[in-house]
């Protein structure tokens, strides 16, 4: 008969983790709004990211929405067929490299973006509205501090973070 461990007291709980409990907030707000531009627009979540980043960058080449969206290759390509295909975005080649095409959003393409903006606004709305004026400011600059932490920690490995730990 197999033992089962007992839960260590030193341990990580998962529950009390802080990149889980924000994983899961981010994931709780993002439910809503994936099934609103699912449903209305037939876009997937790497569709919408793909939307969102040229929206705000236009002419960006797959690299480059492949980094803010956080996509690898393949997704990132999927992601620009479907907005060519749904009409929300056009790829032209590039002026110098034909290999790097530039993505740009169509007017239709701004028209679904600022749909679905507008439902990402009211979320962000009704979550800062929970805070105070002093608890939003101390908000963004932990997140800002929390960002450029966890770029370290991703750009530095598992390997780094044990050899930091002193770990075996």
């Amino acid at each position: 008969m197999k033992q089962t461990a007992r839960a260590a007291d030193d341990g990580l709980k998962l529950s009390a983790w802080l990149p889980y409990r924000l994983f899961l907030v981010a994931a709780q707000v993002a439910r809503p709004l994936e099934s609103f531009y699912s449903e209305t627009f037939g876009l997937s979540q790497a569709g919408w990211r793909i939307l969102a980043v040229i929206a705000e960058r236009d002419a960006a080449n797959a690299s480059e929405i492949g980094r803010a969206c956080a996509l690898d290759p393949f997704a990132t390509s999927r992601g620009i067929g479907q907005l060519t295909e749904l009409g929300f975005a056009v790829r032209r080649a590039g002026k110098t490299d034909r290999r790097f095409a530039a993505v740009s959003i169509t007017r239709s393409g701004r028209t679904a973006f600022n749909r679905i903006a507008a439902l990402g606004s009211a979320i962000e709305a009704r979550l800062l509205a929970r805070l105070s004026e002093s608890e939003r400011a101390t908000l963004d600059s932990t997140l800002t501090r929390l960002e450029d932490e966890s770029a370290r920690i991703d750009a530095g490995g598992w390997r780094t973070l044990l050899e930091d730990a002193g770990a075996p």
